[in-house]
C-alpha cells in the first residue's frame, strides 16, 4: 500500500528528528525543547491517524511483513513519546512549584505514566490480554520485590521523607552522625555537601529512620551551644556570671529567647559548663561561636579564671598590677611601649565602678580626653541621632574607648553606657605626656596605628570636616593635634 508506505517513511523521518532534537538541543533552552518536541508529537500523531496507522487499535495488516512491523514501532513509539510529554507537563503545570527540584516525585510520577502508557501500548497495538499478563506478571512481582527489597525500601521511604518535608534543598541539616546541605534528594537516596566540601549520600531508608536535625527551622532563631570546661576548685556562681555576661557581649545574640548558661557536668577533673543562646540567621552561627569564645575567655580572666590545661599547674601572678599590664598590652596605640613604660602608666591608672545604665564615657565631659578601658563587666557604645540611641558595638573586658582622645584630644560623638556592673581602668593624658615627650619616635607609630585602624575600630568617629587631604591627610592631622595637645615639640 503506498499510503502506508508514505506514512512509514514519514513517521521515521519524524522519530529521526525528534531524536537529533534530543540529543543535539542546548539543554539550557528547555522551553524551545519543549515546543519542539510538543511539534514532533503533535506531527506524529497527524501522520499516524491519517494514514491509517491508528495507535488506539493494532497496526494493519500490508503485503509486507516489515511494513507491519515498522507501523507497530511507530504506534509503540508514539505512546511512549506522549508519555514523555505528560511527564514534563505534569512537572511544570500540576505539580506545586516547591517540588520542581525534587527528583523523587518527577521520577515516581514518570514511572506511573509510563507504565500506563507501556500498558496502553500492549493492550492496543499489540492486542496482548492485559489482565492475563498482568496475573503473571504478578509472581515476576514478587521475585523482582524480594530481589530489591533495599532499593524499594529507599524508594517508600524517599516517599515519606519528601511528603513529610523534614528539609528541604539547600537546608543545613543532620542526619545520624553526618552533617551537611542538601544538595539532591532523588528515588533512592538523599545527597549533603559537608563542611570539607564532599558530597555524602545517605540512602532514604538510613534517612528515615536516623534522627534529622534541620538547621534553618525555625527560620527565625539559630541555637549555638559553647561548652567550657573549667577548674573545679573555681566557685560555679563566678563562671556562670562571667559566661552569661560572655553572651550578653555579643550584639548578635538576641534577647528573645534569652540565653541560658548552666552547669552541664562535673567530673573529678573539670566542671563543663555551657551556653545557650539563639541567633537570626543561620550564617551568623559560626562567626559568633568562635566570638562567645573569645568572649568567654575575656570575661573569665577578668575575673582572674584563666582557661588552661587542667592537668598544668596552676601559675602564680602578680594580682593587680599584671591585670593592668595586660589590660594596656590590648590598647593598640601603646603596642610600641616597653615593659617599664608600660609599668610606668600602670601605676597611674584608676579604677572607677559603675551600675549597669551608669555612663561610662561621653563628649560632653571631661572624660572625653581620658583613656577608657573596660576591665569586668558589659558596656555598649551608642550614638545619638534623630533623638534616638543607635547602638555601635559592645565592649568586653579588655576593649578601650578614647585613644583619639587622650592621644590626640579629639573628643568622639559616641556615649558609653554600662550594660552590667562594670570596673572601668581610666588613664588621664598628663599620665601619657612625659613618655610621648621622651620617645618621639613612639609619637609617629602611635599616629600611624591610629589612623589605619581609624575605619575599622571606629576610634575617630567624629573626623573634622575641614580635613584636607592636600595637607598630609588624617595621619598628618593626628599628628598635628598630638602636638598641640601634649604641648610636644617634633
Amino acid at each position: 500500500m503506498p499510503t502506508l508506505t508514505d506514512g512509514v517513511l514519514f513517521g521515521l523521518a519524524i522519530l529521526v528528528l525528534d531524536f537529533l532534537a534530543w540529543r543535539f538541543m542546548s539543554r539550557k533552552s528547555d522551553q524551545t525543547r519543549l515546543v519542539f518536541r510538543a511539534l514532533m508529537f503533535a506531527l506524529s500523531s497527524y501522520v499516524l491517524f491519517s494514514y491509517g496507522m491508528n495507535p488506539l487499535r493494532a497496526a494493519p495488516w500490508p503485503a509486507e511483513p516489515l511494513r507491519h512491523l515498522l507501523a507497530q514501532v511507530l504506534e509503540i513509539v508514539w505512546w511512549l513519546q506522549g508519555a514523555r510529554l505528560v511527564t514534563i507537563l505534569l512537572d511544570r503545570v500540576v505539580l506545586p512549584e516547591a517540588w520542581h527540584k525534587e527528583r523523587l516525585f518527577q521520577d515516581v510520577f514518570g514511572a506511573l505514566v509510563f507504565l500506563a502508557a507501556t500498558v496502553g501500548a500492549i493492550a492496543f497495538v499489540l492486542q496482548l490480554p492485559v489482565r492475563g499478563l498482568l496475573a503473571t506478571s504478578g509472581a515476576l512481582a514478587v521475585v523482582l520485590g524480594l530481589a530489591i527489597q533495599s532499593t524499594l525500601n529507599d524508594v517508600f521511604s524517599g516517599v515519606v521523607l519528601n511528603a513529610t518535608e523534614p528539609f528541604r534543598l539547600g537546608d543545613w541539616v543532620t542526619i545520624g552522625d553526618v552533617e551537611g546541605k542538601v544538595v539532591e534528594s532523588n528515588w533512592r537516596a538523599t545527597s549533603l555537601l559537608n563542611g570539607q566540601g564532599n558530597i555524602v549520600v545517605i540512602p532514604n531508608s538510613v534517612a528515615a529512620r536516623a534522627h534529622i536535625v534541620n538547621a534553618n527551622e525555625p527560620s527565625h532563631t539559630h541555637g549555638i551551644s559553647v561548652v567550657l570546661p573549667v577548674k573545679p576548685s573555681v566557685r560555679p556562681a563566678l563562671v556562670l556570671a562571667a559566661l552569661a555576661s560572655a553572651a550578653q557581649s555579643s550584639r548578635d545574640v538576641l534577647d528573645d529567647p534569652k540565653p541560658v548558661v548552666s552547669v552541664r557536668r562535673a567530673t573529678n577533673d573539670a566542671i563543663e559548663y555551657e551556653i545557650v543562646c539563639y541567633v537570626s540567621e543561620l550564617g551568623k552561627k559560626i562567626a559568633v561561636r568562635n566570638d562567645l569564645f573569645d568572649l568567654a575567655h575575656r570575661h573569665l580572666l577578668s575575673r582572674g579564671v584563666v582557661l588552661r590545661p587542667l592537668s598544668v599547674p596552676e601559675p602564680v601572678t602578680g594580682g593587680t598590677a599584671d591585670e593592668k599590664l595586660r589590660l594596656l598590652r590590648n590598647v593598640l596605640i601603646f603596642q610600641t611601649l616597653a615593659r617599664d613604660e608600660l609599668a610606668e602608666l600602670a601605676g597611674k591608672l584608676t579604677q572607677h565602678e559603675f551600675d549597669a545604665g551608669d555612663t561610662v564615657y561621653a563628649a560632653t565631659d571631661e572624660s572625653g580626653h581620658e583613656l577608657h578601658i573596660l576591665a569586668q563587666g558589659v558596656a555598649k557604645v551608642i550614638v545619638t541621632k534623630d533623638g534616638g540611641e543607635i547602638e555601635l558595638r559592645r565592649l568586653a573586658p579588655g576593649d578601650s574607648i578614647g585613644q583619639s582622645g587622650i592621644l590626640a584630644g579629639v573628643r568622639t560623638a559616641v556615649v558609653v553606657r554600662a550594660l552590667t556592673r562594670a570596673t572601668v581602668f581610666r588613664l588621664d593624658k598628663s599620665a601619657l605626656t612625659p613618655v610621648l615627650t621622651r620617645r618621639p619616635e613612639v609619637v609617629k607609630e602611635m599616629c600611624r596605628l591610629l589612623s589605619e585602624h581609624h575605619a575599622t575600630e571606629e576610634m575617630l568617629l567624629a573626623s573634622p570636616a575641614s580635613l584636607d587631604e592636600n595637607t598630609g591627610g588624617l595621619l598628618q592631622w593626628i599628628r598635628d593635634g598630638v602636638r598641640r595637645f601634649h604641648e610636644l615639640t617634633l
